[in-house]
């Protein structure tokens, strides 16, 4: 009786040894889904008033990040939509005030996520952001954004995600590629181009 205790023990004791590092490997696997408001603003940093209706969903696993962000806006055109990535916040919140949570040192990359040319009213638009890159959208900071580190998405789960999108006029034959894949892409200079919209993500 004895020795039958002391196997089924010893069982018992290797099933935790094995299932317990699976569980641990499961939960880091786990994706980890945000909602948050679409806010206007008036530069791409400062956060207006909500747009009523909007919502974006960010799901974070270490892997990378993917957002759907559904909208309004008023003017028929094209909008992108701009990464703008903290990867660890803890050392770079410097302040707090009234106009943004929390006031950040440079990002560590801003780069393009994607664009679409809409009628005006509704706008649904995705995008996702993989550790490490390669990014394919125009990278402004580093650039003439800013001097950020460039090091890109390195830490999925614990990064604040940023997230603006930016109108670049009316849609306009010969530039509608530039219109959809850079930050200065529009018609005469840019000249009608506006960071329209903001989402903040913090982890």
């Amino acid at each position: 009786m004895k020795r039958r205790l002391l196997s089924l023990l010893c069982v018992a004791l290797l099933m935790m040894w094995v299932v317990a590092p699976l569980s641990s490997r499961v939960a880091a696997d786990r994706a980890l889904h945000q909602t948050s408001p679409v806010n206007t603003t008036p530069d791409g940093f400062v956060q207006g008033p909500e747009v009523p209706g909007a919502v974006a969903t960010l799901v974070r696993n270490r892997n990378g990040i993917t957002v759907n962000v559904q909208t309004t806006v008023g003017d028929a055109g094209v909008y992108s939509l701009w990464w703008i990535i903290f990867n660890h916040p803890e050392t770079q919140c410097t302040s707090t005030d009234d106009a943004y949570p929390c006031e950040f040192d440079l990002p560590d990359i801003v780069v393009n996520a994607a664009a679409h040319i809409s009628s005006g009213g509704n706008l649904n638009i995705s995008a996702s952001l993989g550790v490490g890159g390669p990014y394919s959208g125009e990278v402004i900071c580093p650039g003439f954004a800013g001097p950020c580190s460039g090091d890109g998405l390195t830490n999925p789960l614990g990064a604040v995600v940023l997230l603006v999108i930016r109108y670049h006029g009316p849609a306009t034959p010969g530039i509608i590629p530039q219109q959809l894949t850079t930050y200065f892409g529009g018609p005469d200079n840019c000249a009608v181009c506006s960071d329209e919209q903001l989402i903040l993500f913090v982890p």
